[in-house]
């Protein structure tokens, strides 16, 4: 009886540690290179507040090995192996390499898909990669399939990559996961759901950017109804729910308004808003950004999110209240987690109040 007990233990404790939510925290590796408090490291990485940390980014060259896109930072100031020794502090986390990416394209990817001895390199380099740094796991951030100059094939080509690669990873026990468009628009045209599904031990739906600059009007970055609708459709076409992690935007879409009297979703913009101090880009800012704006800031209920304005300058973007919002979504369609693009535009420092006020929020939801 005794025994029976503690084996009946042990298998309720299974049950409780595999049904953890993740929490997958992206970093972009290149915050390294801001100035000033936009600046980020892994020192400043709270571990406990992930159970993933998604180290972005890597590429692949024409012959589909993965390669480092930027090797003095990923090996010569040591950021790679900064990343996995976070694992001393949290034993519990685990620390995937990301390959692909937005900038990385498409094309070279639809090639390695549809060509075994590339895929093949692909398969072989990624485990090399994982193996020799101490990555726990692999995700596949391919944007998109069958979109910027790849083809039809790219939907069915892309399962037979994850299978294999599943098929790899299994006897090292390496988890495979993949970052895919949000939107019916884009996952149509790019995936076999319910294919794809079978293969990866997550999906990280990236459920943001349903409104750009380029639109001509101001729109909400991450909407609770398009949140809503993606997901549903991604359940819908056979995606298991316990293996989609909702995205959670830290930053913001900006707009510059045409009319500054004009001021509100919808309203007719001339384009991107200006760059943040951290980030440097038009169109986008970091929340760590926007916290610290003291615009004027309306929260919108009907989008359960807020934006911001001043002057020409409009921002759609998401707060605690926002975040909040969304994971009463993720608990209750049953979701894997959440995950953060990403963690240094967070306002990790605590400069408008406690650190990682998104992150934290995220946590208290799934987590704690």
């Amino acid at each position: 009886m005794g025994k029976l007990l503690v084996l009946l233990a042990v298998l309720c404790l299974g049950q409780i540690i595999t049904a953890e939510r993740i929490v997958n925290c992206y970093w972009g590796t290149w915050a390294n290179y801001r100035s000033g408090n936009g600046k980020f490291d892994a020192s400043n990485i709270d571990p406990n507040l992930c159970t993933h940390l998604s180290y972005s980014f890597f590429g692949i060259n024409d012959n589909g090995d993965i390669q480092s896109l930027d090797t003095w930072l990923d090996y010569d100031l040591g950021f790679i192996n900064k990343a996995v020794s976070l694992k001393h502090q949290n034993p519990n986390l685990k620390v995937l390499a990301v390959v692909g990416g937005w900038n990385e394209g498409s094309v070279k990817y639809s090639a390695m898909a549809g060509d075994w001895n590339k895929r093949q390199n692909f398969i072989n380099s990624a485990l090399n990669l994982l193996r020799n740094n101490g990555f726990d796991g692999l995700d596949v951030d391919w944007e998109y399939p069958n979109q910027r100059g790849g083809n039809w094939n790219d939907r069915s080509n892309f399962v037979t990559l994850l299978r294999e690669l599943k098929e790899a990873f299994a006897p090292y026990g390496y988890e495979l996961g993949i970052a895919v468009g949000a939107g019916e628009s884009i996952a149509s045209s790019s995936y076999e759901i319910a294919n794809i599904a079978q293969q990866v031990n997550f999906i990280n739906v990236m459920t943001y950017d349903f409104a750009l600059a380029s639109d001509g009007q101001t729109g909400f970055n991450a909407p609770q109804w398009a949140i809503e609708n993606s997901i549903n459709y991604w359940i819908n076409q056979g995606a298991p729910a316990n293996k989609l992690v909702l995205g959670v935007g830290m930053y913001g879409r900006s707009f510059q308004l045409s009319d500054p009297s004009q001021n509100w979703p919808g309203a007719p913009c001339r384009g991107a808003g200006g760059a943040g101090a951290y980030t440097g880009e038009g169109g986008y800012l970091g929340y760590n950004e926007i916290c610290q704006n003291n615009w004027h800031t309306v929260f919108d209920y009907n989008n359960a999110a807020p934006y911001a304005y001043s002057g020409d300058q409009w921002v759609s973007y998401d707060n605690v209240l926002s975040v909040q919002w969304k994971m009463d979504f993720a608990l209750s369609k049953n979701l894997a987690g959440a995950m953060v693009w990403s963690l240094e535009t967070d306002d990790y420092r605590g400069l408008c109040g406690e650190s990682y006020p998104l992150l934290k929020t995220i946590n208290r939801k799934l987590r704690w």
